[in-house]
């Protein structure tokens, strides 16, 4: 884990505001959260055979280089400051794009979310939605 990468990410969370009770969790990009992460709680910390970071970081960035695909961003849920052998943790990363469910749910299989959802709004620091674009977040529980 680079304790550098992660401690600039965490400065970057805490600046937009985590925690707290009042304000929507925040969004980062796929190279802010994975690059330096190694820790294999930091996401899809219920798969029982969990494919690593690096298939995740993969995966991901393939689905935003889809031409129907506007951005893909992680939600940070959790961040431990004093455990520096935890990155912070997301349980949700959002999907802007053109793209019908069903093709959405094929993009991720290999993830295996818990759940794809439709209709969730992005918090005000994230990218907003152009027309034509729906927002859709996999979701391990």
């Amino acid at each position: 884990m680079d304790q550098a990468k992660r401690l600039e990410l965490i400065k970057t969370i805490r600046q937009k505001g985590l925690p707290s009770t009042e304000a929507a969790l925040p969004v980062v990009t796929l190279e802010q959260f994975f690059d330096g992460n190694d820790d294999l709680g930091s996401i899809g910390c219920n798969l029982t055979k969990h494919p690593g970071i690096q298939f995740f970081f993969n995966t991901l960035r393939s689905i935003r280089d889809r031409q129907d695909v506007h951005d893909v961003v992680i939600e940070i849920y959790e961040v431990e400051e004093e455990d520096d052998s935890m990155w912070p943790f997301s349980e949700r990363v959002f999907v802007i794009t053109s793209a019908a469910q069903h093709d959405i749910d094929s993009w991720f299989v290999d993830l295996q979310p818990s759940e794809i959802e439709t209709g969730l709004s992005l918090p005000p620091d994230g990218p907003s939605a152009p027309h034509g674009c729906d927002v859709f977040a996999a979701w391990w529980d």
